[in-house]
């Protein structure tokens, strides 16, 4: 995986997202692929939800039958948390889920 590849987020929920970007897109790289049902996603700037700020969202799968295997080729509908924590890329999913407040529905592309 190319790390300093760009990757975009569209998103539908909330559907009044405004980023740098413009509306509704927010724009980053994938850090890490735990797995092929969770990634994290670390966005080239600060958002904010609810009174919440980062920039490392933890990604999965919106649908059952969809995966991260092959994400440079294809978009994915994901969910997104915001994580809450000072990232470590040595976090196991556990502790990825635990620390994070979902806030985002939308589909992962290139």
């Amino acid at each position: 995986m190319d790390n300093k590849k760009t990757y975009i987020i569209t998103t539908a929920e909330p559907w009044d997202l405004e980023s740098p970007d413009g509306k509704n897109i927010i724009r980053g790289i994938i850090l890490s692929i735990v797995n092929s049902y969770l990634l994290v996603f670390k966005a080239n700037y600060l958002l904010n939800f609810e009174g919440v700020s980062g920039d490392i969202l933890i990604l999965s799968p919106r649908l059952k039958d969809e995966n991260f295997e092959n994400i440079a080729t294809k978009e994915i509908d994901v969910n997104g948390g915001l994580f809450l924590d000072n990232y470590n890329k040595n976090f196991e999913e556990s502790k990825l889920k635990e620390n994070c407040k979902f806030f985002l529905i939308g589909t992962l592309g290139s």
